[in-house]
């Protein structure tokens, strides 16, 4: 066989192939930032190319963002009109995996708000607490490296504070739960976050990615579990083995 009809049958045989398709793990999340801004965030199973469309009307989605090669998609929207509803679908420049539709905050209904520029991130232009009676810090999740000055607290927050993706929840734990012999989803859950506080107090195997997902690994019960760069839970399972975590993306980092 010649080598142009070898080089033609094998672009023949690749253009027949599958593609392979991204599943979307629960529903978009939709985080207001200001009247005129949101965020959208929605997590898939494999990591892909990032792009939100959006517009006016479910039929004209003709504005378009995108973001980095992930797993967990985060795009904020700008120069949108306030008390407007909009319509979006998310997935990648080729295809749409996910739909849905917001409405933006009206300027009147932040107007006596109070010096906060987003319900994600507190401004730090807030004004400072007196000096002679400092604020009680509000308990709030670890952030990506911050350590802890405490050991961590007892109890766990509320699963929808550490559970990244709530809705995909019980199918984690129906896979994963037995794992640590988990009582219910909650407990599976608890856990989880646990052992994000027990990775940093005992400097297990950590990577990081572009994305700033976590992930960590320990050697001895074979646990694995990802967060995003918020703190919330990914996934928490236990592998098999060390070379599962060797194949992740990201770079080692000292929690």
């Amino acid at each position: 066989m010649s080598f142009p009809r070898f080089i033609a049958l094998l672009l023949l045989v690749l253009g027949a192939a599958p593609a392979f398709a991204a599943e979307l793990l629960g529903p978009a999340q939709v985080v207001p930032v200001s009247p005129t801004s949101v965020t959208v965030r929605w997590s898939t199973d494999v990591p892909t190319g990032t792009r939100i469309s959006y517009g006016l009307s479910a039929e004209a989605v003709n504005q378009h963002a995108e973001g980095t090669l992930t797993d967990a998609h985060e795009v904020t929207l700008t120069g949108l009109q306030p008390g407007t509803k909009y319509f979006f679908t998310v997935g990648t420049a080729r295809k749409k995996i996910g739909a849905g539709d917001f409405i933006t905050a009206s300027s009147a209904s932040v107007a006596t708000a109070p010096p906060s520029t987003s319900p994600v991130a507190k401004s730090s232009a807030s004004t400072p607490a007196p000096v002679t009676a400092p604020a009680t810090p509000k308990p709030r999740l670890p952030g990506l490296f911050t350590k802890p000055a405490n050991p961590p607290a007892a109890k766990a927050p509320p699963t929808r504070a550490t559970w990244a993706n709530v809705d995909s929840l019980p199918d984690h734990f129906a896979r994963h739960g037995a794992d640590f012999a988990a009582k219910d989803a909650d407990d599976y859950a608890r856990m989880a976050w646990e052992f994000r506080q027990r990775a940093k107090a005992e400097r297990l195997p950590t990577k990081v990615d572009e994305a700033g997902v976590l992930r960590v690994f320990d050697p001895k019960s074979g646990a694995f579990a990802a967060y995003n760069r918020d703190g919330t839970t990914k996934t928490f399972f236990k592998p098999g083995g060390r070379g599962y975590f060797e194949r992740q993306p990201g770079r080692v980092i000292t929690p």
